[in-house]
């Protein structure tokens, strides 16, 4: 799966908010579709764990999916230092209406999730890899390596559950 920045100086402009009696991240407002004015519009589905990052013309536009989170995933990590853009995957072969995964391409499994109860950050994958780092959604930042792959997705939704 290949990814790219464009920094732009502004990021989408929506809310993330935890919802723990779901254990889920959802988004506010809901990007709606054309043929129907109440339901999603993406091209495509991208999914990081059980996070689905909609796509619309190559660019991320929404975060949702389940995230359980637990004690045992409390953390120290920091969000690195990042610029507002667009964060856009560069695939040909996606096609349109169906879902696919992204790859940890460390570990050839599922990507570890850290919570920082003090800033309010969870990581879903490597905290510590080196990469460029896009707010690409409000409070939702990527970490794309030097091979641009994916290698990290910082989320800091309105509120987080008590852990």
């Amino acid at each position: 799966m290949i990814f790219s920045i464009e920094f732009t100086n502004k990021a989408i402009e929506r809310d993330l908010k935890y919802l723990a009696h779901e254990h889920s991240f959802y988004m506010e407002p809901e990007v709606k579709g054309i043929w129907a004015p109440w339901a999603p519009r993406h091209d495509f589905e991208l999914n990081l764990n059980t996070i689905a990052l909609g796509v619309i013309d190559k660019r991320i536009v929404n975060v949702s999916g389940f995230c359980g989170l637990n004690k045992s995933m409390k953390s120290d990590c920091e969000v690195p230092a990042y610029r507002k853009g667009i964060l856009k995957v560069e695939n040909e072969d996606l096609d349109f209406g169906s879902a696919f995964g992204i790859p940890d391409v460390y570990n050839h499994g599922e990507f570890d999730k850290y919570v920082n109860l003090e800033t309010g950050w969870v990581c879903i994958g490597y905290p510590d890899k080196p990469g460029t780092a896009v707010e690409f959604i409000s409070n939702c930042v990527a970490v794309i390596n030097e091979n641009n792959n994916l290698v990290a997705l910082w989320l800091k939704p309105e509120e987080l559950p008590e852990l």
